[in-house]
């Protein structure tokens, strides 16, 4: 049966429960460490995505729970080993793990995770292998898409953001759908699948990189850490005076980060960001008319998680 609404919460209990129970052992050092990051699970996405792809193919519910435990599981490996490269704090309202338990600790688990993900989705007794190869080709992209990410300190072109965009966010959007469609046999129009959530990719970082600098009131990790953003490459690119900002952006001075963030979010380029993003989004509508009525429903709903809010984004730029 397709999850609803009113039963989606009891699918993520399921999830939860499920994921817990392939947690190390209490014995075991990763224990605690473990317990803690999922005390807080956050909104589990890429795992709704593969529970309501499998729902709407009419997987079975044990499977269906377990490709997306192995989906959330190598997320939540990503997001480990992403605060330890960026020395983050903090992580979903509480202490980070590397902060909560030291680097080691963070690099074990994240390690962990990859692993148990690989595990479940080798369980499966006939796509086992298609599932783990999809996964860690998921997480090749990924990593490939974090590394440019961080040794990237100059001014990203839009192109090059678009680049480094698709591989650090589509992959693992792309793996819970596509992995559902292996399963159940519905994999034939893939390329054409892999393309439409590449754009809600592309979609989703885009909004991601807005929400970044406004409001201007608070800081703009981005912009502290000279990390690639769709809003800073348009500013770099379309805005006149362009190369003062330039200018600064390569010198690695961070006095002036909230000086430069209220310009750029009381500038033009919020709105060409979100024209960009709506145009992704247009493309994915579109692309997604072709597919089977299945996998059509469950990417709309992808389509429609990513799609802003509010219909009033000429006014957003401006607010500052």
């Amino acid at each position: 049966m397709t999850p609803t609404i009113k039963n989606k919460q009891e699918w993520l209990s399921r999830l939860d429960a499920f994921i817990r129970a392939e947690m190390p052992c209490e014995k075991n050092s990763l224990a605690a460490a473990a317990n803690y990051h999922f005390k807080n699970p956050g909104k589990s996405f890429r795992a709704q995505l593969a529970l309501s792809t499998g729902a709407a193919l009419s997987l079975e519910d044990r499977e269906n729970l377990n490709w997306a435990a192995a989906c959330e599981l190598l997320h939540n490996a990503s997001l480990i080993h992403d605060d330890i490269s960026d020395a983050s704090d903090y992580r979903r309202g509480q202490k980070s793990v590397c902060a909560q338990f030291g680097n080691d600790m963070a690099l074990c688990l994240g390690d962990w995770m990859v692993a148990k993900s690989f595990e479940l989705a080798a369980r499966h007794p006939i796509h086992g292998s298609k599932l783990v190869a999809l996964l860690a080709q998921s997480m090749q992209d990924t990593c490939s898409g974090q590394t440019a990410d961080i040794h990237r300190k100059r001014l990203s072109t839009e192109r090059s953001w678009q680049h480094i965009a698709r591989n650090k966010t589509a992959p693992l959007l792309i793996a819970p759908v596509l992995g559902a469609a292996i399963i159940a046999g519905r994999d034939s129009n893939s390329q054409a699948l892999v393309h439409i959530i590449d754009l809600c990719g592309l979609a989703y970082q885009g909004l991601n990189d807005i929400d970044d600098i406004i409001p201007s009131s608070h800081r703009s990790a981005d912009l502290w850490g000279r990390k690639p953003n769709l809003v800073v490459s348009l500013f770099a690119e379309r805005v006149s005076h362009s190369d003062e900002f330039t200018h600064w952006y390569h010198s690695g001075d961070c006095s002036r980060v909230a000086q430069w963030q209220k310009r750029i979010a009381s500038s033009e380029v919020i709105l060409l960001a979100h024209q960009q993003v709506e145009s992704w989004l247009a493309e994915a509508n579109r692309a997604n008319q072709l597919q089977t009525p299945p996998l059509r429903t469950v990417v709309n709903q992808l389509i429609q998680t990513v799609t802003p809010k509010t219909n009033t984004l000429a006014n957003q730029g401006y607010i500052a």
